[in-house]
């Protein structure tokens, strides 16, 4: 009988280090993430505002993963995204008739680098990003037809950066 305990108290024991269980205050530590800062970019195209949407498109982004921590000023981050667009472009892909578009498409030309402190480039990259969209002949809906397409495209680009920059981190 007493076999039998000793054998099942080995067995639960062996089970216990086997599935990973540790004692509390015995995991290990994890690095905390560097920080990432994401200035608005330089917008050099006609586009008003543009700027401040890439910029919310990629602090989203890296927030949701949790690789970096996204913090509000560069000075003293371990990282600082920076970009520039360089050219935005809007152009018919698909119409009514001869003189009404149906459908337009937004084109975004971009340079983005990612520095460490001290200024070395860990990252750069030209990018030309495209999204469609609908157009209405109502001007206003139009806009907001417009500013949806250029924030799927912003989505867009957050996602490839991201994706790129995980890589280099």
């Amino acid at each position: 009988m007493r076999t039998d305990s000793l054998g099942l108290s080995i067995m639960v024991l062996l089970t216990l280090l086997g599935c990973g269980y540790r004692p509390l205050g015995s995991a290990p530590v994890t690095p905390e993430p560097p920080t990432l800062a994401i200035p608005l970019f330089v917008n050099r195209s006609t586009e008003v505002g543009l700027e401040a949407i890439l910029a919310r498109a990629l602090v989203n982004a890296f927030a949701v993963s949790k690789a970096v921590r996204v913090v509000n000023s560069p000075n003293g981050a371990d990282l600082v995204l920076e970009g520039k667009v360089r050219s935005i472009d809007n152009t018919s892909v698909a119409f009514q008739d001869v003189t009404r578009s149906t459908v337009r498409r937004v084109t975004l030309r971009l340079e983005i680098d990612l520095r460490q402190r001290g200024g070395k480039v860990l990252w750069k990259d030209s990018m030309v990003i495209q999204e469609d969209y609908v157009v209405d002949p109502n001007y206003h809906i139009g806009e907001a037809t417009k500013s949806e397409g250029l924030r799927r495209a912003a989505y867009t680009m957050a996602r490839r950066v991201m994706d790129k920059i995980l890589l280099v981190i």
